[in-house]
């Protein structure tokens, strides 16, 4: 190449980011948009009176600093919460065989399992517009089990690899301790046996709710739980949406101590550990 050549490599460089720059700047003056992810909407609620709470201090940097979340008016104060992702909580035991040589020309098996085992707390004051609700407190177990196999070489580069899970189990476990007179009974129970968003009941001056967690969202599924139904039988009477910053979508009309019981498990649902994020 001749040498005088080489200074034009940078103007082009510096016209090719530019001409790039403008590229985005007319998109996002054009009106191009991300779409982001939000739970799906049930269909029996077409035409109903639906009423919608805004969602604030939900997210992962306000609950490692214990601040509050509101719910629309509705506040609660962290007295107490572990994340797992702070817990020491795994074990690995694995085996070595040597294929062929040990050398750097053959390979190694490995087999062993992996043991996942969390338990956390989580203990919530829940205010409402008039004062004090109730303490919410809640216990939440995971136990997971998977053996992994593979083959490496010498060198330690990987050429084959198997997982496969052989235990499971998940739960969530609620009650409170009503301070207010508009507070219900309230307990709050939900698990599963294998590695799917968690379901259960909710129970509210003993009538039971069926609380079910979903995966689906208006951009397809996702690898966490994206939402949970509160129904009673074929109807859904609340959606927890925990996308975003959340949003909490209640059907109307309900009593004032179901309104209240309903944000109560909005609350923890949104603030519990999903056992789908480890």
């Amino acid at each position: 190449m001749p040498f005088n050549a080489l200074p034009l490599a940078r103007p082009f460089s510096v016209v090719g980011r530019c001409i790039a720059l403008c590229f985005a700047v007319f998109l996002v003056l054009s009106g191009c948009s991300v779409v982001h992810q939000k739970a799906l909407e049930p269909l029996d609620w077409v035409g109903a009176d639906v009423e919608r709470y805004e969602v604030s201090g939900a997210g992962s940097w306000a609950r490692l600093r214990k601040q509050p979340i509101h719910i629309g008016p509705f506040r609660g104060d962290l007295e107490a919460q572990s994340l797992w992702s702070s817990l020491p909580s795994t074990s690995t035991s694995d085996v070595q065989v040597a294929i062929g040589s040990d050398d750097s020309r053959g390979h190694q098996l490995h087999h062993g399992t992996v043991i996942q085992s969390n338990e956390s707390e989580l203990q919530v004051r829940l205010t409402g517009p008039d004062g004090v609700l109730a303490d919410l407190r809640c216990r939440q177990r995971l136990y997971s089990e998977s053996q992994k196999t593979g083959v490496s070489r010498g060198d330690g580069t990987n050429t084959f690899s198997m997982s496969e899970n052989v235990a499971y189990s998940a739960s969530l476990n609620c009650m409170a301790k009503g301070i207010s007179e508009l507070w219900p009974q309230w307990q709050l129970d939900l698990h599963n046996d294998e590695p799917v968003p968690m379901r259960g009941t909710l129970r509210i001056q003993g009538t039971e709710f069926q609380v079910v967690g979903s995966q689906s969202s208006n951009i397809g599924a996702s690898p966490t739980t994206v939402s949970y139904e509160i129904r009673r039988g074929d109807t859904t009477l609340a959606l927890i949406d925990r996308s975003g910053d959340g949003l909490i979508s209640l059907v109307r009309p309900v009593g004032e101590q179901q309104h209240v019981a309903f944000v109560g498990a909005a609350m923890v649902l949104l603030l519990a550990n999903d056992p789908l994020e480890f």
